[in-house]
């Protein structure tokens, strides 16, 4: 089991380069946050109004991770504090150190898209994978 970022789930579900590296690791089992649902929303809304991904596929991948549930989601809540703690620390953002956070506590392996994501993570001593 890995913890899987925002950015290698649109990686994943709007099928970027690369995905099938991250369609790898969503197949060996992944944990997310809830943050990661509300970013591919995000990202899925750009792809439509750039003309990258209809409307429709766009609300068939967020009825799959809303409806489907098809990967744990963990409260981001719970991990909040110790992300603020890392985000000012190593002058990431708040969302990339909740991830990392929640690689921590889990004791799992990070799966990212973000090269300065891994880098901080494997600063912390902790396993991390560019995606």
């Amino acid at each position: 089991m890995r913890v899987i970022d925002s950015s290698t789930l649109i990686k994943y579900f709007t099928r970027e380069e690369g995905w099938e590296k991250a369609r790898e690791v969503v197949l060996e089992g992944v944990v997310t946050l809830d943050l990661a649902i509300k970013e591919v929303a995000n990202a899925l809304w750009k792809k439509v109004v750039k003309g990258d991904l209809s409307y429709e596929a766009a609300v068939e991948i967020l009825k799959d991770l809303v409806e489907e549930r098809p990967l744990p989601i963990a409260d981001q809540n719970r991990y909040l504090i110790d992300a603020f703690k890392a985000s000012t620390k190593y002058g990431i953002t708040i969302y990339d150190a909740l991830f990392i956070v929640l690689s921590k506590e889990r004791n799992q392996e990070l799966a990212t898209s973000d090269v300065k994501q891994v880098r901080i993570a494997r600063e912390l001593g902790l396993k991390a994978i560019l995606v």
